[in-house]
């Protein structure tokens, strides 16, 4: 392997266990906003850091002057995504993150031409959010080529870390978002439901607003693509009356909540909790006459499976396998690229066609 990597937000709960992965095994940069932390774990680490923020242009156009391959790990990415997208333009060094925050996605592939132009690979999401989901549709597409339509079912988080539940509260909202005619749509949060079974029967769940609904038709042409997240019940409904309330008063006192909440939660799951820890996630493939077609994954937490999956994903950019311009996961790397990674399994026989209208 050739190139220097540059890890920045090395001190968050991911990206510190990304950087114990990478450490020894590629020429690795550590680099944040806070120099003692940073300074701390690349000691810890033996290998260099560079302390900056994000503010500066030419700040970071120094930092990144010598860097080959940037993993961007420092949330929230609605903020941080853009002027490290751009310095890495300026430097032409690829550019790999691990938001999920499905604006950034869009944000993200406008400046496909410009990366073109420049060689360099924008590839967002290399972490769950959306690996984990893309891989998937791709392998559907593999398997059913006629697929028209794709809704995805998640089951829900067993371990959520601190930097999952401010970025959850930044993205709260009275509408979600789904793919219809080739178009992202909104409709009212809480009024879509639909049911997957994620191994213990049939379990009801809500769409919400995940990335995958942006990247999955680049992935896979698909027009119609809808994701949802597994409620009991009196979640859907304190769901979709939160939405009702914010249709009312507004979005902002509901986000200032969440912060505020979010500020008090725990940094990260403890090993043990981790381990235990999984998401299932259900893919309906309908062909052109609406029957189903189902795959079944199951994932590691997801805190697990994003450190597997990024440093995977440098080794690969570094061994070679990149492609200029805006990228998905599955696109540059295959639908094998989680699965290799031991990120995740599938489960069960994949179900022909059903005859089963959805």
């Amino acid at each position: 392997m050739s190139g220097r990597v540059l890890l920045y937000g090395a001190t968050g709960f991911t990206g510190a266990e990304i950087a114990r992965h990478l450490a020894g095994n590629v020429d690795l940069v550590l680099a944040g906003r806070n120099p003692e932390r940073v300074g701390a774990i690349a000691e810890q680490l033996g290998v260099g850091w560079r302390a900056f923020d994000l503010s500066d242009a030419a700040v970071l156009d120094a930092a990144l002057g010598d860097i080959d391959v940037v993993l961007h790990a420092a949330g929230p990415f609605g903020t941080t995504a853009q002027p490290m997208i751009e310095a890495c333009l300026r430097a032409g060094a690829h550019y790999l993150d691990l938001g999920g925050e499905w604006p950034v996605f869009i944000d993200a592939m406008g400046y496909d031409g410009a990366a073109r132009a420049a060689g360099v690979m924008i590839l967002p999401g290399v972490g769950l959010t959306v690996a984990a989901s893309d891989c998937l549709f791709a392998l559907a597409m593999e398997r059913w080529p006629d697929t028209t339509r794709l809704y995805l079912g998640i089951s829900r988080a067993q371990v959520i870390s601190r930097g999952s539940v401010e970025s959850a509260a930044r993205m709260v909202s009275p509408q979600i978002i789904v793919r219809r005619g080739g178009e992202l749509t909104s409709v009212p949060a809480g009024s879509l439901v639909r049911a997957f079974d994620f191994g213990d029967g049939l379990s009801e769940a809500a769409a919400m607003s995940w990335a995958d609904v942006v990247t999955g038709s680049v992935s896979t042409g698909v027009d119609d693509i809808e994701v949802y997240s597994e409620m009991r019940w009196p979640e859907r409904a304190s769901y979709r009356a939160t939405g009702m309330t914010m249709d009312v008063i507004g979005a902002d006192p509901i986000k200032a909540i969440g912060t505020v909440f979010s500020s008090v939660w725990g940094h990260g799951p403890d090993a043990a909790a981790r381990e235990q820890a999984s998401f299932v996630m259900v893919l309906h493939a309908l062909d052109p006459w609406r029957r189903v077609r189902r795959l079944t994954m199951r994932t590691r937490d997801g805190y697990t499976f994003s450190v597997l999956t990024a440093a995977d994903a440098v080794r690969r950019v570094l061994a070679g396998e990149a492609a200029a311009g805006f990228q998905t996961p599955a696109r540059v790397f295959g639908s094998r690229f989680i699965f290799d990674a031991d990120a995740a399994r599938l489960e069960g026989p994949a179900s022909g066609q059903e005859g089963v209208a959805a």
